[in-house]
C-alpha cells in the first residue's frame, strides 16, 4: 500500500507539473509518466486495487459523459458511420502491423495483434495475457501509443487550425 500512495504522490506531482507548464495532454501525460518512472524505480511495482480502479474508470466515464449535451443528437448521424470506419481502418492497420511483427518474428500473434490493436491499456494487456500474450509488452505498447498521441495530437491540431487560419 505504501508503494501505490507513494506512486500517486509521483503521479499527482507530476501530472501538476506537465499542466502547470502547459504540455499537451498535460495532467494526464506528466501522471502517468511520473507513475510509470516510479515503478521503473521500484524493486515491486506499484498495483492499483481492482476496486480502486473501477472508481477511476467510472469518474473517466462520468467526466467525459457530461461533456455531452443534446446539441451532440444532430451530429450522431454523421459522427456514427465515421467512428465505425475509423474503427474499421483501425483493425485493419492495426493487424497489418501485427502480422508483420509475427512474420519478422519480433512478437508473438496474441501480443501483436492485442498491442497493435487500439484499446485501453489494462483491458487490451488483460485479454492479451488470457490469449496467452505477454501483457507487459502490450501494456508498454499501448502506453507509447497514448502518450505519444496525447503530446502529438494537440500540436498537430493547433498547427492545422493556424494553417486554416491563414496563418
Amino acid at each position: 500500500m505504501n508503494g501505490l500512495i507513494a506512486a500517486a504522490v509521483w503521479g499527482g506531482l507530476g501530472g501538476w507539473l506537465a499542466w502547470r507548464v502547459h504540455l499537451p495532454g498535460g495532467a494526464v501525460v506528466g501522471a502517468m509518466l511520473a507513475t510509470a518512472l516510479f515503478n521503473f524505480t521500484q524493486p515491486v511495482r506499484a498495483v492499483m486495487p481492482v476496486g480502486l480502479e473501477v472508481i477511476v474508470q467510472i469518474a473517466v466515464g462520468v467526466m467525459i459523459g457530461l461533456s455531452a449535451d443534446r446539441t451532440l443528437l444532430p451530429m450522431l448521424r454523421t459522427v456514427l458511420p465515421l467512428a465505425l470506419m475509423g474503427a474499421l481502418g483501425f483493425l485493419v492497420f492495426g493487424f497489418s502491423l501485427a502480422a508483420l511483427a509475427v512474420r519478422m518474428g519480433w512478437l508473438d500473434a496474441a501480443t501483436a495483434l492485442f498491442g497493435f490493436t487500439p484499446g485501453g491499456i489494462s483491458v487490451m494487456s488483460l485479454v492479451a495475457a488470457e490469449e496467452g500474450g505477454q501483457a507487459a509488452v502490450v501494456a508498454t505498447m499501448h502506453f507509447v501509443r497514448v502518450v505519444t498521441i496525447l503530446l502529438a495530437a494537440p500540436l498537430i491540431v493547433r498547427l492545422w487550425l493556424h494553417l486554416r487560419a491563414g496563418g
